[in-house]
């Protein structure tokens, strides 16, 4: 059984034509089929035909009710365009059901192929994001040591300076050493000053980069940890309530875990 076709569909040696539009369409993206009546083209092209139509009436056929003359114009036209359309009309035969599966079987194909990629970069990100976290974890701890080893050598240097003007007070030294040492040690100190101010700047960047992407992948995965993390939780509240740990200590506790999990 053939399908409800657009009267002004023609299939020529190039393709499909839009007799009412004169111009190549494809009809598997337009109205062509079955609802050709709701495409802008048809509904344009019967207004301009029922225009047409009207400025040809004559002037005693004008006092029909508009009801009627609505009417009569829509079968003339349909009768003229099915005298019209009986070399153009297209069925829609088996060719046409096959181009219709192979097209949606295209667009299925190419969206199964982004959906599968989608997948694997996802699982690629889950296994960045984990192995990122473990490896920072560890070199974070190094990291503090050598930092706090930086912070105490210029603590020293502060202290330094600290001595240098004592044994300056003092008589110890005159006043070109005095500047030599203080221009010294001052240089000394404003470096590392500087550099440790820089280490806290970037280091808690990373920290904060890779805290974002961690709890968004908690937020999105069910992992052991984070059902472990949620059993920490559960056992903070039973020792608070029984008493074995202080509030502050509990509310500190529960923050930074609350923290990683939300």
């Amino acid at each position: 059984m053939s399908r409800a076709v657009c009267p002004g569909l023609e299939r020529t040696a190039s393709g499909y034509m839009c007799m009412y539009a004169q111009r190549p369409i494809n009809p598997f993206q337009w109205y062509c089929f079955g609802d050709y009546f709701e495409c802008p083209i048809y509904v344009q092209y019967m207004k301009t035909k029922g225009v047409q139509a009207k400025a040809e009436t004559k002037p005693s056929q004008t006092v029909q009710p508009l009801q009627q003359q609505a009417q009569q114009q829509t079968q003339q036209i349909a009768t003229t365009m099915q005298v019209t359309a009986v070399t153009t009309r297209v069925e829609v035969t088996g060719d046409t059901e096959d181009e219709l599966i192979r097209s949606s079987e295209s667009i299925i194909s190419r969206f199964e192929g982004s959906a599968k990629t989608l997948n694997d970069k996802w699982k690629d990100y889950e296994n960045s994001v984990q192995s990122t976290r473990q490896s920072w974890e560890v070199e974070k701890a190094r990291l503090r040591r050598y930092m706090v080893i930086l912070e105490r050598i210029r603590d020293k240097y502060t202290e330094d300076l600290k001595e240098v003007e004592l044994r300056r007070s003092m008589g110890l030294i005159n006043d070109d050493a005095y500047n030599k040492l203080r221009d010294s040690i001052q240089k000394k100190l404003d470096k590392i000053s500087d550099k440790l101010k820089e280490l806290n700047a970037r280091y808690q960047e990373v920290e904060s980069t890779i805290n974002q992407h961690y709890k968004r992948l908690l937020m999105t995965t069910v992992t052991p940890e984070v059902s472990k993390l949620k059993l920490s939780l559960a056992k903070l509240e039973e020792m608070y309530r029984d008493g074995k740990i202080s509030k502050e200590v509990y509310e500190k506790l529960k923050a930074e875990i609350e923290g990683v999990i939300s």
